[in-house]
């Protein structure tokens, strides 16, 4: 099986998530509404699914955790501060960081 074609696919559709994400977010902290935590939480599970297609374990858990977040921020179970914003960009950081690392080693899970 020809695993490079596979990765490449899995680069192009997480860097259109990512840019998705961070789209998202920048419209979260500007607070433009509920949904684009909804569109967040899509991107993540998407990223999430993909990479556990991939056998990407550390990608998928860090979407888990932010989808957990998310979650209790679609179900306004958090207040959505500054201090919480900044946690989601530190995770997409995060994700991103992963995504990288993970699409760059072959042998990566």
């Amino acid at each position: 099986m020809n695993t490079k074609r596979y990765t490449d696919l899995f680069r192009a559709e997480a860097r259109d998530r990512l840019a998705e994400m961070n789209t998202s977010l920048l419209a979260i902290e500007r607070g433009e509404g509920i949904e684009h935590v909804a569109e967040l939480f899509r991107a993540v599970h998407t990223v999430k699914g993909m990479s556990a297609a991939m056998g990407y374990t550390s990608v998928r858990d860090i979407s888990h955790s932010l989808e957990a977040l998310l979650e209790l921020m679609r179900r306004q179970a958090i207040v959505t501060t500054d201090s919480v914003i900044d946690v989601l960009f530190e995770a997409v950081d995060a994700l991103e960081a992963s995504i990288v690392a993970v699409s760059a080693d072959e042998t990566a899970t």
